[in-house]
């Protein structure tokens, strides 16, 4: 059959000059058609890259109008597809007449002219080409991402159960992603090569073309802007542009990656953000990938693009974790510090490095900002343990294998070791019951595996254990499953421990006149849980001498109802040793009324002797005042001695005062300003203290 029979009589003519051409020897005439096609696009190029210039110098001073690049770049590349439309046409023709004299079916010159075509016209194109290139997708991009969120707006408005089917799909996908990426964590291969090989195609159909990304995908098609941009990109693939336009869309979209998580993610540990952005990246970021890459609506796409789309859709996904745990990372020692509320921020943190394998990054950057930050000398030791508190709450969400915690341990124990007020810090900040440390500490640990019935672990949660666990995991899991005991075992021994908690648990006993410390019961039965009892019997003891005082002070003031005092009765073997905290000279009635307890005390008990220390224990005492209210308020001895002078004369000097007291001036003057802030005296002059008695003076005083 004759090829030519299906051309019209204007083709059988060309082929009939064609023939004619190749037998007189002009072959070649294909590359001179070829060369004078490019060198009549020459021009038009070097025009938009002036115009181009111009654009950007003009825009410098305002906002750049994204109205003149899509135009202009659209115009670029329907000029070029344009010609090269005529010029393909011309040689399948020239195809036919070859295949038709040589017999040779399988000689296509169209192919390679084509790629001569496009190569050699790539090394005309400007850098402003590529600059070009990324603003308009850029701006496409932003449209689309407007029109993508709208439509997964009114689905979830108008689709009561897609929260339900995503969620369920997302499960999918880690149930699919499980095997394979337990083999990634423990070989160590990058996480963006994980999609790579033909033998990953069912689990890139399952995270890039499923049902929902597809199916929106492909409804944003029928707006206008969309149709223009499927147009340009199917003309870009025809021009053999696609792996330089791909290295622009790529650059493009990781930036605006960067950008989405910077802007929407940064200091906001509050609430989760990670499921949002994978819902950002599964309904905007990858469906414009697919139909930027795979333009072709109506047509099977070319498997050299399929695998294209798979490689950078996977390595665009890794980027997005990445990027996410970069950041987080970043923050992580701020996260710390606003701990519990930032406890969110922790979970998703987990979650990122699971598929990143950042752990031994997110350990250095712990270690780091520690040494920066926190492990020097200008920090308080209470702020030391503060901190530490919280680093072994998020720690152990973290990772529950217990080795990071165990790495910064050991870091901050080294420097605490070198503080003398560690332990007073550590015991005060265990027995405030805003850090619910004694009742709380064990609450939320997660075991290292999680194991079924028959002990094998559960291939779909498994994690492999880090590399850098070493031989004391074991150890270390155990230490982190108490934050007290990690806590404590700083000097690798209890006994510090007990010692502090002895003598803080002796300050606010020795504070308690009310006798009520259902508190420190408490907190006493919950360490004796971690320490047993017989670490802290002394601190029993002590207890025990509060209830027994409260029954010798109720017994003293039923038989006297004009001893109005009532005293802590410690066994001295059993408390810290106590002092006195200031040496003084009690006024006459606080002393009278101290020496009738003590004889009532040894009328009830003979075999005890009793050693009263005056400036120790609380006075409750009310102030009446000529033209103000009175004042009722419960201070110190050496407080309620001070103002007792002032009751047979309103001024004072502070030799004076230290007189009457028996005290050293350079100590009783630091006394002297608990009564000026409390608006009862003022300082005449250097030195000279006077009653405050009415509101003007008061106000003066004030001034």
């Amino acid at each position: 059959m004759d090829p030519n029979s299906t051309l019209d009589p204007g083709a059988r003519r060309l082929g009939a000059s064609l023939r004619t051409l190749m037998r007189e020897g002009y072959g070649q005439w294909a590359d001179t058609f070829r060369r004078d096609a490019l060198e009549k696009l020459v021009p038009v190029l070097n025009d938009t890259d002036s115009r181009y210039k111009e654009f950007i110098k003009a825009s410098q001073d305002g906002p750049v109008s994204t109205e003149w690049t899509l135009h202009t770049f659209r115009n670029v590349i329907r000029t070029i597809h344009g010609r090269l439309s005529v010029s393909r046409q011309l040689t399948h023709i020239f195809d036919e007449e070859i295949r038709a004299m040589r017999m040779d079916s399988s000689l296509e010159v169209s192919v390679k002219f084509l790629a001569q075509f496009s190569a050699e016209l790539a090394t005309r194109l400007s850098p402003s080409f590529d600059e070009m290139a990324y603003m308009y997708f850029e701006e496409v991009f932003h449209q689309y991402e407007l029109s993508a969120r709208q439509h997964l707006l009114d689905t979830k408005e108008n689709d009561p159960g897609f929260e339900i089917s995503e969620k369920e799909q997302q499960q999918e996908q880690q149930r699919i992603l499980g095997k394979k990426r337990r083999r990634l964590m423990q070989d160590g291969r990058a996480a963006m090569d994980l999609f790579v090989d033909d033998m990953d195609d069912e689990v890139v159909e399952q995270l890039f073309h499923g049902n929902t990304s597809s199916s929106e995908a492909e409804a944003m098609t029928n707006q206008d802007q969309i149709q223009e941009h499927l147009t340009l990109c199917l003309q870009l693939d025809e021009l053999d542009f696609a792996s330089r336009t791909t290295d622009v869309i790529m650059r493009m979209l990781y930036r605006q990656v960067e950008a989405n998580i910077l802007d929407s993610f940064q200091a906001k540990w509050d609430v989760p953000t990670l499921e949002s952005g994978k819902e950002w990246m599964f309904h905007v970021v990858l469906p414009f990938l697919r139909l930027t890459l795979l333009p072709k609506k109506d047509h099977v796409a070319s498997p050299t693009g399929i695998k294209r789309f798979k490689i950078w859709a996977s390595r665009l996904e890794f980027y997005f974790f990445k990027t996410f745990g970069d950041l987080r990372i970043k923050e992580f020692f701020d996260i710390i510090v606003e701990c519990p509320k930032s406890e969110p921020a922790v979970k998703d943190l987990k979650m990122c490095i699971g598929w990143t394998g950042q752990r031994e990054q997110l350990q250095k950057a712990i270690l780091a900002e520690m040494d920066k930050r926190l492990l020097h000398p200008g920090a308080e030791t209470h702020d030391l343990v503060e901190f530490y508190i919280c680093a072994i709450k998020h720690l152990r969400i973290l990772d529950p294998s217990g080795v990071m915690l165990d790495q910064a341990a050991t870091a901050i124990n080294q420097y605490l070791r070198t503080r003398d007020d560690t332990m007073q810090a550590i015991v005060k900040s265990i027995v405030d019951d805003s850090n619910n440390l004694l009742d709380g500490s064990t609450e939320g640990i997660q075991g290292g595996m999680d194991v079924d019935e028959d002990g094998s672990d559960d291939e779909t949660t498994w994690v492999p254990e880090p590399a850098n666990a070493g031989p004391d995991l074991t150890s270390a899991r155990r230490k982190m499953e108490d934050i007290i005991s990690v806590l404590a075992s700083i000097y690798n021994t209890n006994d510090r421990f007990i010692k502090e908690f002895q003598n803080i648990l002796s300050e606010r006993l020795l504070q308690a006149t009310d006798f009520q410390v259902d508190r420190e019961i408490r907190q006493l039965e919950l360490l004796k849980i971690r320490f047993g009892e017989a670490d802290l019997h002394h601190c029993e003891v002590m207890l025990a001498d509060i209830a027994e005082s409260k029954r010798v002070s109720a017994n003293i003031q039923e038989r006297n109802p004009l001893v109005i005092a009532s005293t802590l009765v410690a066994s001295r073997f059993y408390w810290p040793e106590i002092e006195e905290k200031d040496s003084f000279q009690l006024p006459n009635k606080y002393q009278e009324l101290l020496d009738s307890f003590e004889v009532e005390f040894e009328l009830s008990r003979p075999a005890q002797k009793l050693a009263i220390f005056p400036s120790l224990g609380m006075v409750e005492i009310e102030l009446e005042f000529e033209g103000r209210e009175p004042i009722s308020m419960r201070v110190p001895p050496i407080q309620a001695a001070i103002i007792d002078l002032f009751e047979t004369r309103d001024t004072w000097k502070l030799a004076e005062i230290a007189s009457k007291l028996q005290m050293v001036e350079s100590a009783l003057e630091p006394k002297m300003q608990f009564w000026i802030q409390e608006g009862v005296l003022r300082e005449a002059s250097r030195n000279k203290y006077q009653l405050i008695e009415g509101e003007h003076s008061q106000s003066q005083s004030q001034s």
